[in-house]
Formats: C-alpha cells, sequence, structure tokens
C-alpha cells in the first residue's frame, strides 16, 4: 500500500519496521481511482466486507462468537465464495473492544494492511502480523484501485492501559464510493461529508449490542437524519442484531431498529434506497 499526493512525488512505499508500524498518509486529497462498482457484503455488528474488483476492503473486522459478556447471536460470518484476501485492507474506526478486536486481526492474512486512527499504531503493531498505518482525518492513502480518507466521528476513542485514539469514519473512493460512519453519535459532521466526498452508498450505524444505548450513538430516527444529510443514494443499517449482553432475551433490539431506520428514512431521505441485509448477505452497486 502507498500514500501518494496529487501533484507531487509519490513517496516510497514504507520500509516494513520491527514493529510493522508504517508511515502516515498525506495530508492532500487524491483524484478519484476507476473502479466496477462496488459489493457491499455485511458480516454483523460493524464488520463490513467491501470488494472493488481484486481489492477487498473490511471494516471493524469482529469474527468471533464472544467478547467477554457479549455473545453472537447467529452464527460466524464468513466472507463469502468471492473473497480472495490477497489484497485485503483492514479499517478500524475506534479503540473500542467491539470495533479493534485484536483475535479477530489475527485471523486476516498477514500481508493484509491495517488502517488506525493516529495514536493507535504502536499499540497495535507490536499484537498483530500485518502492517499498520496510522491515518487521520484529512489524509489519504491509495490501497490498490480505491483511495481511502478518513472523517470525523463523535464517539469515545479510549482503551485500557490508557490508550486513546479519536474515533473516525472513513470513506472509500472508487468509481462507487462507500462512507463507513464508524461508531459516531448525531454530529454536524454528517453535512460535511455529503458536501466534501457526495458519497453512493452510506454504512450507517442504527443501534447497539444491548437494549438500551449510551451515549453518542445513532438510534433509526437519528441514522436516518444523518443519511438526509449525507446524501448517500443507497444506504445500508449496520450495527443492529448481532451481538446481545449474556443472559439477556432475545428482543425488538435485535430485529427492529433497521425496519425503523427504512421507515424514518422514507420521510427523511425519500430518494433514498435503503438495503437491509441479514448476516453474510450482500448487495451490489454498480458505477
Amino acid at each position: 500500500m502507498r500514500a501518494e499526493s496529487h501533484g507531487a512525488p509519490a513517496p516510497r512505499d514504507a520500509p516494513a519496521a520491527t514493529n510493522r508500524l508504517s508511515a502516515r498518509g498525506t495530508g492532500e486529497p487524491l483524484p478519484p481511482v476507476p473502479a466496477r462498482g462496488v459489493t457491499v457484503r455485511w458480516m454483523g455488528h460493524a464488520t463490513v466486507l467491501l470488494r472493488y474488483g481484486q481489492q477487498e476492503i473490511v471494516t471493524d473486522p469482529f469474527l468471533r462468537l464472544r467478547l467477554f459478556h457479549i455473545r453472537r447471536h447467529g452464527d460466524l460470518p464468513t466472507f463469502g465464495a468471492d473473497y480472495t484476501g490477497q489484497h485485503l485492507t483492514a479499517l478500524i474506526s475506534h479503540l473500542h473492544q467491539d470495533h479493534l478486536d485484536i483475535p479477530s486481526l489475527r485471523m486476516l492474512p498477514a500481508g493484509s494492511t491495517v488502517v488506525v486512527p493516529p495514536g493507535a499504531g504502536h499499540y497495535l503493531a507490536r499484537r498483530i502480523p500485518q502492517v499498520v498505518v496510522e491515518l487521520g482525518v484529512g489524509q489519504s492513502l491509495r490501497a490498490g484501485e480505491v483511495v481511502i480518507t478518513p472523517v470525523a466521528a463523535m464517539h469515545g476513542g479510549r482503551r485500557s492501559l490508557g490508550v486513546e485514539a479519536a474515533a473516525q469514519g472513513y470513506v472509500v473512493r472508487g468509481d462507487a464510493s462507500v462512507y463507513f460512519a464508524g461508531d459516531t453519535g448525531f454530529f454536524d459532521g454528517f453535512a460535511e461529508v455529503g458536501a466534501t466526498h457526495h458519497p453512493d452508498v452510506a454504512l450507517l450505524p442504527v443501534w447497539g449490542y444491548g437494549p438500551h444505548l449510551g451515549r453518542h450513538h445513532l438510534t433509526p430516527r437519528t441514522a436516518a437524519h444523518a443519511l438526509s444529510l449525507v446524501g448517500a443514494k443507497v444506504a445500508v443499517p449496520i450495527h443492529w442484531g448481532t451481538l446481545k449482553p449474556l443472559g439477556v432475551r432475545a428482543a425488538g433490539f435485535l430485529t427492529e431498529p433497521p425496519t425503523e431506520f427504512a421507515r424514518h428514512a422514507a420521510s427523511l431521505a425519500p430518494l433514498a434506497d435503503v438495503r437491509i441485509l441479514r448476516p453474510c448477505e450482500e448487495t451490489r452497486i454498480e458505477a
């Protein structure tokens, strides 16, 4: 993977350091690069596999059955028959353990690249075999056929051991562009994403992993409001129906958020095509 800046010589590929932490990307915008549409495969919670030809992007991979007292509701996710893993980049939105899951990252191919918010690189590079790249808001990185640009989010970023890094989302730009919001509350940054990046697809969190939401999360209604500001033509609700605390019975919070989101979107963002996927279902968005 190489960081480039438009109108200036591209820096060399970052050498693989002993802790596998590479240099950050550039602060200058990069031009769009050609692609052939995108396939979006929701794998549960905030984990989404994007396929642009041979280039594959996976967001916040959580590939296990449990995390402490949190249990997966349903089967383990699969990457699908078309998955190659040969050109895989993982995007980490923030440091909470259901989004930055080290055992799940270790399941990815060793040749993958993991992109993290600034401040998280050294912590992670000592714990996984992949190359780790710090990339912050306003920077861009080319990964094969696509360009990755972090954008702001409103969410906590603290982890144990005193590690902290600001939460962020990502825009993945090919001929079709995808906005991955990560985990976030409602804030003015959605309008900036829409005005600056004009994404074709929005991956928006619509709930959490329990019957109640904490601070800085989107509800189905606020997610629909966010969609109206982002202006994407296709929306896929994520971050629902996958995880639940041990001892909590399956209830409406596991099934209702995406349909509530679609109902609110029909009035707040009526031009958007809301596509509700089940875990490991996918949809295709042509360029």
